[in-house]
C-alpha cells in the first residue's frame, strides 16, 4: 500500500504542474526562447506580433500533426525532432524578416 503511494507520487512529479507537456508546447516555447535570444543578439525589436503569432501557429501545426499521427499516446521521434527543427527555422526566418 505504501509503495503504491510512493510510486504514484513519483509519476506525478515527472508530469509537471499542469500535466505532461506536449510537443506543441515545447515547439512554441523553444521558438520563443530562440527568437528572443537571436533578437537580443542582433539588436532588433521584439513585439508581441513577431513573438506570439508564430508561436501560436507552431502550436496549432504541431498539435494537428500529433493528432493525425495518433494523439497523445504516440510520439514518434520524427515528430519531436521535426517540431524542433521547424521552430528553429521559424525563429531564424523571423529574425531575418524583422
Amino acid at each position: 500500500m505504501q509503495n503504491e503511494e510512493i510510486l504514484s507520487e513519483a509519476s506525478n512529479r515527472n508530469n509537471g504542474v499542469l500535466g505532461k507537456t506536449s510537443n506543441a508546447f515545447m515547439a512554441a516555447f523553444s521558438y520563443a526562447i530562440l527568437f528572443v535570444a537571436l533578437m537580443l543578439l542582433t539588436g532588433g525589436n521584439i513585439t508581441t506580433n513577431t513573438l506570439g503569432i508564430p508561436a501560436i501557429t507552431l502550436f496549432v501545426v504541431v498539435s494537428l500533426a500529433q493528432y493525425l499521427v495518433g494523439g497523445n499516446t504516440k510520439n514518434p521521434r520524427w515528430l519531436v525532432v521535426g517540431s524542433f527543427i521547424i521552430s528553429v527555422v521559424t525563429a531564424i526566418a523571423m529574425v531575418i524578416i524583422v
